[in-house]
């Protein structure tokens, strides 16, 4: 029997035995005998197994949405079931779980503290800049995307670069302590709030924002309200798997909306307070080694670091975390760039781990199918624009987009038309090339 899953690559599906799903969900679990002599006793394991049946817990967060005038619509009278996605670009190929979070009892209460904890997380990144103007000291290592990473590598230019390292959490969002993260999110939200201007936060239909007072508005919280909604959340993940109802007891589950941003200040409280002790001490020599430094949810970036994080790591972060690096000095890939320093400056250009796959992938409209040729020709534009933000060579550029261009014409695209959409990027996007010192005409002839 197989079983037909999408896989980490969008668009695309692979075949699956059945038997091995539902072995790697209850090995997962920790329900099957071999994964309880083998791995971590069932005291401590990431899920415990409930008697109780999902309409009972069900029943419960629907009265505290209720009592929070929090509104719930039929389709999200349910729980979250679970299930996973393969990483065929690993080999072996491993399994990424997710809590299929999409519409379930919680996921309103989620989505509010999302536009919170993100409000949250620019507060802090704010302040942050201007200590670091102050002083000269990072103390956020939080980015978005590799577009933050490219700009402060653009800024730093002046100082040589010797050393590139990146690091990743193994495991993080199924190894955070509860009540660790309860009081790390606490802390955070706890520097925000003052008592002028940001003393409520006042939440809309896709955002939220500071308020000095309450309004008449039925969903806007103080620090405390805040600090409760994220501590029941907390304490109220379960997950369904067939017929049987989990409580994850350990971590937050990939798939909820806010789990990222949990994750990102959780880890962000640490560093902070580190950094913090270090200037108190008046350790600069030390500070100046993390000023360099990127972090996108679990994975890490440090550059001019001299390998100093793997002395530090374990002062930084929880035991309940291990951090592990790759071995590079002058290499290494970090989102989707690639990074290599050449004769003390660093060189960009894009990264594409899909590039590596042992198999081909579907990816980018098909004009034989019954699409948009307009919206569809959008989609070059969008990835001229990353090519060009991410690569510092004219030759990579080049060489990237011709690549584009040949499976894009494969797929129905008109050569010509291509090259009409180029020359228009080059004109609305001049400062993306300007940079290649070369003439635009020469660089779309060779892309085109």
């Amino acid at each position: 029997h197989t079983h037909i899953i999408h896989t980490q690559a969008g668009n695309n599906v692979s075949i699956v035995c059945k038997k091995l799903y539902i072995k790697c969900l209850l090995k997962e679990l920790n329900i099957l005998k071999e994964s309880k002599k083998k791995n971590k006793p069932q005291s401590k394991s990431t899920y415990k197994c409930l008697k109780s049946k999902p309409s009972v817990i069900v029943n419960r967060h629907a009265k505290y949405m209720k009592k929070h005038n929090i509104d719930l619509v039929e389709s999200q009278l349910k729980l979250p079931f679970l299930y996973w996605i393969p990483k065929m670009h690993k080999n072996p190929s491993k399994q990424r779980y997710i809590a299929a979070s999409h519409s379930c009892s919680t996921k309103p209460l989620s989505k509010m503290i999302t536009f919170c904890l993100k409000l949250i997380q620019q507060t802090h990144t704010n302040h942050c800049k201007t200590i670091a103007k102050n002083n000269g000291f990072n103390r956020m290592w939080i980015v978005d995307n590799s577009v933050d990473v490219m700009q402060k590598i653009i800024d730093i230019k002046r100082e040589p670069a010797r050393n590139i390292r990146t690091y990743d959490f193994s495991t993080l969002y199924t190894s955070i302590p509860h009540d660790k993260l309860k009081r790390q999110i606490a802390w955070v939200i706890n520097q925000c709030f003052n008592d002028k201007f940001r003393r409520f936060i006042r939440i809309g239909r896709d955002s939220a924002h500071w308020s000095s007072s309450r309004g008449k508005t039925d969903h806007c919280w103080n620090k405390d309200e805040l600090i409760g909604h994220v501590n029941w959340l907390i304490s109220n993940i379960y997950v369904t798997c067939g017929d049987s109802m989990f409580k994850q007891a350990i971590g937050i589950p990939m798939g909820t909306d806010c789990a990222p941003f949990l994750a990102n200040l959780f880890l962000f409280a640490y560093e902070y307070k580190w950094l913090t002790k270090k200037f108190k001490a008046k350790e600069f020599d030390d500070l100046k080694k993390f000023n360099i430094c990127f972090r996108y949810i679990d994975d890490l970036l440090c550059i001019n670091n001299d390998q100093f994080m793997d002395e530090v790591m374990t002062e930084i972060y929880p035991k309940e975390l291990k951090l592990t690096s790759d071995d590079a000095v002058l290499q290494s890939h970090y989102l989707d760039l690639d990074l290599e320093i050449r004769n003390g400056q660093i060189h960009s250009k894009l990264f594409d781990k899909r590039d590596a796959f042992g198999f081909s992938i579907v990816n980018y409209p098909d004009l034989s199918g019954n699409i948009p040729n307009k919206q569809s020709y959008g989609v070059f534009v969008s990835q001229l624009i990353r090519y060009s933000r991410c690569c510092m060579s004219v030759a990579d550029f080049i060489s990237r987009t011709k690549i584009l261009v040949k499976k894009l014409n494969q797929q129905g695209f008109r050569l010509n038309k291509l090259r009409h959409v180029f020359e228009k990027f080059a004109s609305n996007y001049y400062e993306l090339l300007i940079k290649y010192n070369c003439p635009i005409g020469q660089i779309c002839n060779s892309c085109c």
